[in-house]
């Protein structure tokens, strides 16, 4: 109810204008410039007061929601300029819903503004994750690995390695990946990555050992849950084929893209 007050009082104040006006022109047919003028003033700011909290409410739920999401990159950004803040958060709300040519536009622009080292950190970071998102990915790993100098974080590692990993700099990668790692021997993602990298180069023994990891440090992983059950498949260890596939199925990974990369690789292994 208390929420709901502020509309209520607007929405009168609207009706009451809007009536004298109407009573005026039309009953009393004496309605005059000026008392138009005043009146459509009072409509235009009882609207405008409707929905000004309403646009400070978002905006402030998008920045509460963006620095949980991702807030080793955010942390204070910003903080104390209002106006860059603003423009911060839209070019990550740019790159939160894919409009990554956007996001970069606005970032290009911000970065000449940026003071703090907080401020090109996080600039720079959102820079590299468009640019991965448009799979500019020589750009992006330049980005990553400028962040990283002002601040290490195994992610921007983990990422640079993929964006070189697609490339097909597959030392360059593997680099990055063990970077992450000595940041932090319990990022998942990394391990999976190394996985996935030894996988493409068809080393199936060591790709699972690498996803096995990974899945020590987040059980529910369905990518590394994935390639293991692919690695058992091809590797004909039956027994931990079947038990990875009903994992992965079950943490929402496609099947038959199991089964389809079974049937690609090594064709009559696993067709039912």
């Amino acid at each position: 109810m208390k929420k709901a007050l502020p509309y209520i009082l607007y929405s009168l104040i609207i009706l009451v204008a809007a009536g004298l006006l109407i009573y005026q022109g039309v009953v009393e047919n004496n309605l005059e410039t000026g008392d138009l003028v005043k009146g459509l003033l009072v409509i235009i700011a009882a609207i405008m007061g409707m929905l000004r909290p309403k646009r400070r409410r978002s905006m402030s739920n998008k920045k509460a929601l963006y620095q949980k999401a991702y807030g080793d990159f955010i942390q204070n950004a910003f903080y104390d300029d209002p106006k860059l803040e603003k423009k911060f958060y839209k070019a990550v709300d740019d790159y939160n819903f894919d409009r990554y040519a956007a996001g970069i536009d606005k970032l290009t622009k911000l970065r000449k503004e940026c003071q703090r080292t907080a401020d090109i950190f996080a600039v720079t970071v959102f820079m590299a994750l468009c640019c991965d998102g448009i799979q500019a990915y020589e750009e992006a790993v330049k980005h990553y690995e400028d962040a990283a100098r002002i601040r290490e974080n195994a992610t921007l590692h983990s990422n640079a390695g993929l964006c070189l990993m697609r490339m097909g700099r597959l030392e360059e990668a593997e680099e990055s990946f063990h970077r992450s790692l000595r940041i932090n021997e319990k990022n998942a993602f990394a391990w999976n990555n190394l996985a996935s990298l030894y996988f493409k180069q068809g080393d199936y023994e060591q790709a699972l050992e690498y996803a096995e990891t990974a899945l020590e440090h987040n059980a529910q992983m369905p990518q590394a849950l994935g390639c293991a059950a692919i690695c058992c498949g091809l590797l004909d260890d039956d027994e931990g084929y079947r038990k990875y596939y009903r994992q992965a199925v079950s943490a929402g990974y496609d099947g038959n893209k199991i089964k389809n990369n079974l049937a690609y690789l090594n064709p009559g292994i696993y067709e039912s």
